[in-house]
């Protein structure tokens, strides 16, 4: 049974993992990572590849990983903790948004295809809210979300707010699972926005952008 993701953000430490792993049940490990400058027109070229060729230009991804490095997470597999035959498998990206950054989200007013890069909050500043902008991780997207939570850490992120919105089915059902909802309460459907409100209280010395 997928869990909620609030459990698995409540046993998240305050100091960000870096490059947690877990074992598969099929073999293998899958781990996450900071993405580097270098990977991002792979990281694109995957979205147009597994999503639409009709996502964000290449030049919207670059600007968004400058202004905060936290954007993009890659997601790989390796037969064993060696790493020795890692693989690209995957990626999760999201958006750092500041405070006006969350007021557009919340009044349909916030350009996810191309966004404006000023809504964005700068490298290590806890935002207002985290919109995930793409999950590309077929078969081990829950595993990479919850890898990713252990990565970014709550001193920064606890008690952040997250947004999404999906266009499939898949991804509609992992959000459903994950316990995210609409604004009025009801169930997640394709296209629409919803939230999850973390349970874990922010650090008393957090304060968004």
């Amino acid at each position: 049974m997928q869990r909620n993701l609030n459990t698995v953000l409540r046993t998240v430490a305050e100091t960000a993992a870096d490059e947690p792993w877990m074992q598969l049940v099929d073999g293998g490990i899958i781990y996450v990572r900071r993405a580097c400058s270098k990977e991002i027109g792979s990281i694109h070229a995957l979205t147009e590849q597994q999503i639409s060729a009709e996502v964000a230009p290449l030049s919207a991804v670059e600007q968004v990983f400058q202004r905060n490095h936290d954007s993009f997470w890659t997601v790989n597999r390796a037969s064993d903790r060696s790493k020795a035959d890692s693989w690209l498998a995957g990626y999760i990206g999201l958006l750092h948004l500041n405070i006006a950054g969350l007021s557009r989200l919340e009044a349909g007013d916030f350009d996810a295809h191309e966004p404006d890069v000023r809504l964005v909050v700068p490298s290590n500043t806890r935002p207002a809210a985290i919109y995930v902008w793409a999950i590309v991780a077929p078969k081990v997207g829950r595993q990479a979300t919850h890898l990713l939570a252990h990565a970014l850490g709550a001193e920064l992120y606890g008690g952040v707010p997250i947004f999404a919105t999906s266009g499939s089915l898949r991804g509609l059902n992992l959000m459903k699972g994950f316990g995210f909802s609409q604004g009025a309460g009801g169930a997640p459907t394709l296209g629409q926005l919803f939230r999850l409100d973390q349970a874990r209280v922010a650090s008393e010395h957090s304060t968004a952008a």
